[in-house]
């Protein structure tokens, strides 16, 4: 990423705190077994522990007992979702899910809701939307959820691969800062390289246990509805797509972090959405290098690249 050029002039300076705007709604699924619910109530403390890292706050649904009469998790969902006022959203599901050959499901406590309903519930937040689907059968979300300037990110490539999803507790593992996430060594953990330590130990469980995998995660981040698999990555940089007139998913993702380290800590939620806004536009002039004369690229790159150094050059010790 550029931003790592900039990193190693700012590490020196005071760490300063700012809100952060994001909110994490955690949404815990029925476990069916004790095992299962215990093992869905250690992810939720996992997003807890990271999410107080990342001075994000963070609701969770699906905890404690429940009354008769009481509004159900779906409903309780359904109606945060249409409350929800934070500028940013990272929506969390943990479970199961369920494909009869008609209908996909996420298993709540009570009713269960299809892939659908959910997506018309995310349409009424109108913030910035991320969506982590760890359950099992949770690829269709993909093509249900899918929106420009919006991320998905599923557990599985569709909803015949039912049997439980691993990828969930190491998802929620890596996106609080675990060792061996940071990719590209700019030290933070990205949703981007969140999902490809997850699918890389996921491969590893499965490999190591001489079992055939039942489990591939998805992210899209570019409104396609196509997703894209972590075999198609060097790193972060992706190297194929989903088909030949498709963009490159993860540059949204990629720029999406919890745990920030000393150097995005100090800038303001303004200085980053414009700072995000230029990279994209540098990737997006790089992949279209070949379409351009070398002038005009190599101009344009210039004007960008000047205009995110006097951004980085206004970052001063006791900004916040």
């Amino acid at each position: 990423m550029i931003r790592i050029l900039f990193l190693l002039l700012l590490l020196v300076s005071p760490i300063l705190r700012a809100e952060s705007g994001l909110k994490i709604l955690v949404v815990l699924g029925s476990g069916g077994t004790d095992d299962y619910t215990k093992e869905f109530t250690e992810i939720g403390e996992l997003w807890k522990t990271a999410a107080t890292k990342g001075e994000a706050a963070i609701e969770i649904l699906g905890l404690g007992e429940t009354k008769e009469g009481d509004p159900t998790d779906a409903e309780l969902l359904k109606q945060q979702l249409a409350a929800e006022k934070s500028p940013e959203l990272w929506l969390v599901l943990v479970g199961h899910g369920t494909f009869d050959q008609r209908e996909v499901k996420f298993n709540f406590r009570g009713p269960d809701v299809t892939d659908r309903e959910l997506a018309s519930w995310v349409d009424a937040y109108q913030g910035r939307l991320a969506v982590i689907n760890t359950a099992s059968a949770s690829g269709s979300f993909v093509r249900a959820m899918s929106k420009p300037d919006r991320i998905v990110i599923t557990a599985t490539k569709n909803e015949g691969e039912q049997s439980y999803a691993r990828f969930g507790r190491y998802f929620a593992e890596a996106v609080g800062g675990i060792e061996g996430g940071d990719l590209d060594n700019d030290d933070q953990v990205s949703l981007l390289e969140a999902w490809l330590h997850a699918s890389r130990r996921v491969a590893e469980f499965y490999k190591s246990e001489g079992r055939l995998a039942t489990e591939h995660a998805l992210l899209d981040d570019n409104g396609d509805q196509l997703g894209s698999r972590s075999e198609w990555f060097e790193g972060t940089t992706p190297t194929q797509t989903a088909s030949p007139e498709a963009k490159p998913d993860g540059d949204l993702a990629g720029q999406k972090v919890l745990v920030k380290n000393a150097f995005e800590r100090r800038l303001s939620p303004e200085q980053r959405e414009k700072r995000d806004g230029l990279e994209r536009q540098v990737v997006e002039l790089r992949r279209s290098k070949e379409k351009l004369g070398e002038a005009d690229y190599y101009a344009k790159l210039e004007d960008l690249l000047l205009e995110l150094a006097r951004l980085y050059d206004a970052v001063k010790p006791g900004d916040s």
